[in-house]
């Protein structure tokens, strides 16, 4: 059994990959943190502790004590991610660019200074939409750009300007490469190529030689080493990340605790199908070699505490 934890909104992450496969549904449960109140019994498996950015003070407190409860039954429960030990994305990105390990750094949008690098583009430390912004050059249109949110209402402080990197190749594509983490595991999802800076689709599979590139990265997962290293430096077992890669190095765009894991069936796989399926088929032996470290049995009571309860419907 996998149970997938996560809140009413960030839960559709993994209620539309059941949509698309029913046969995991025997196997695949998913739960809000809401729920989390309502139950005394819990089955025995792999429990995903997820959406950390959006949980509330409240939900944090008593998913960590539901965590708490199940990390003293190693026998009946295999625990991904802490909800409260998830290194966000700002201070994720801040501290592979101090370590030298990202070749650009991130700011605050509301309290930019001297030393930052342009072009720079803004988006949310909190929401995966990607950009608000085209590749800003200089600080007037920064500004401009921040006056024009701030109008759209637009909450400024969770805005990030994040300094741009070139990762273009001599064709001036860009890559962008999605990884899974399952426990101990690296699987890669995709390798999508642009002639745009922000790669959010592949705009050139069509090229033969790009889906044999790909079908190699599925297949050899040579970034493993590094990607298993910025996982740990985000502090998941569970999760996704995107980069590109620079003179060797991955250079992180963000660290994922609750991704899309095959949505792109219907919008982003049109061609695509093969590479997909190796992807979840990946995913499914991760999955199984986690779901093997628990003993079988009946599943486990414990209700949660008054504590909890009372400080949940504080919190409402």
């Amino acid at each position: 059994m996998i149970v997938h934890l996560a809140t009413k909104r960030g839960i559709k992450a993994v209620t539309k990959h059941l949509g698309y496969r029913p046969a995991l549904n025997k196997r695949v449960r998913a739960i809000t943190y809401e729920g989390v109140l309502q139950r005394s019994e819990w089955p025995r498996g792999v429990y995903l502790f997820t959406d950390a950015e959006r949980m509330t003070t409240a939900q944090k407190g008593y998913a960590a004590w539901l965590h708490d409860r199940m990390s003293d039954r190693p026998d009946a429960f295999k625990l991904l991610n802490h909800p409260t030990k998830h290194v966000a994305r700002y201070k994720l990105l801040k501290q592979l660019c101090s370590e030298g390990r990202n070749g650009f750094d991130v700011h605050r949008a509301n309290g930019l200074g001297t030393h930052v690098r342009y072009p720079l583009f803004l988006r949310y430390e909190d929401r995966h939409i990607g950009s608000l912004t085209p590749l800003l050059h200089t600080p007037l249109q920064t500004d401009e750009w921040l006056a024009r949110l701030a109008a759209m209402g637009e909450d400024l402080d969770r805005v990030i300007a994040v300094e741009f990197i070139d990762t273009a190749d001599h064709e001036n594509l860009y890559r962008k490469y999605g990884a899974f983490r399952v426990g101990d595991k690296i699987v890669p999802r995709h390798m999508f190529a642009s002639t745009h800076w922000e790669v959010k689709i592949d705009t050139n599979n069509r090229s033969a030689f790009r889906r044999r590139e790909e079908y190699a990265y599925l297949r050899e997962n040579p970034h493993q080493e590094q990607v298993m290293q910025a996982f740990e430096s985000a502090g998941l077992q569970y999760g996704r990340i995107d980069y590109a890669m620079k003179d060797g190095r991955i250079q992180v765009w963000e660290v994922n605790d609750n991704p899309q894991i095959s949505s792109s069936l219907v919008r982003y796989w049109r061609g695509r199908l093969g590479r997909c399926l190796i992807c979840l088929r990946n995913l499914d032996h991760a999955f199984a070699r986690v779901e093997a470290q628990v003993e079988a049995g009946p599943p486990v009571r414990f209700e949660a505490s008054e504590h909890c309860v009372w400080e949940a419907l504080c919190a409402q």
